[in-house]
């Protein structure tokens, strides 16, 4: 099998041996069959070795991977064809590329449970009265009028304003559930 390469110049280098012709006037030539047509390329004979430069073949984009070449050899007016091979036509340097995908590995995570739960109250603790009377003041000073709602669960859903005051003052203070529970009646007895 004769291998020609599409990215580096090939060169076909044989020994031939003529009896009864001159080699000075023999000619050497190397013939590689495409699919539509053939490519002939002329080469020399000196003291025995015949060499054929072809060079490279990636501008033969209409020849096949595989095929048939053949060494043609004219001495004193007479053809001989002494060799005959398969070629495959193929890349010197080959580049290829490979996705890899990281997996999951499960057994080297850290694993965390959570078996109990308890909460601590960071902020000091304030009379409910007081965060209640704090939030009536700020809402005052907002212009809220009381009078014109007539419990404070419609106040909070017709003024935005009050319901700002509000979500600002539970968030700042981080009120818990009871202590909000118990500002909310502060201000339902406000009305």
């Amino acid at each position: 099998m004769f291998k020609l390469y599409t990215d580096k110049n090939n060169t076909f280098k044989c020994k031939v041996a003529i009896e009864g012709a001159n080699e000075k006037s023999s000619i050497a030539r190397l013939v590689i069959e495409g699919e539509s047509h053939n490519l002939m390329f002329d080469g020399t004979i000196k003291e025995g070795v015949c060499e054929i430069n072809i060079g490279k073949f990636k501008n033969f984009d209409n020849f096949k991977s595989k095929g048939q070449v053949k060494l043609e050899v004219i001495a004193d007016d007479t053809y001989f064809t002494p060799w005959k091979s398969e070629y495959v036509l193929e890349q010197s340097r080959v580049v290829t590329v490979e996705m890899i995908q990281e997996e999951e590995e499960t057994s080297s995570k850290p694993l965390v449970e959570v078996t109990e739960v308890s909460y601590i109250e960071d902020t000091p603790k304030v009379d409910s009265v007081d965060h209640g009377d704090k939030v009536f003041r700020k809402l005052v000073k907002e212009n809220v009028d009381f009078k014109k709602y007539k419990t404070l669960d419609s106040m909070l859903k017709q003024n935005v304003k009050a319901r700002r005051v509000l979500k600002n003052y539970i968030s700042e203070n981080k009120l818990s559930e009871k202590a909000l529970e118990s500002t909310l009646e502060y201000l339902v007895d406000k009305f």
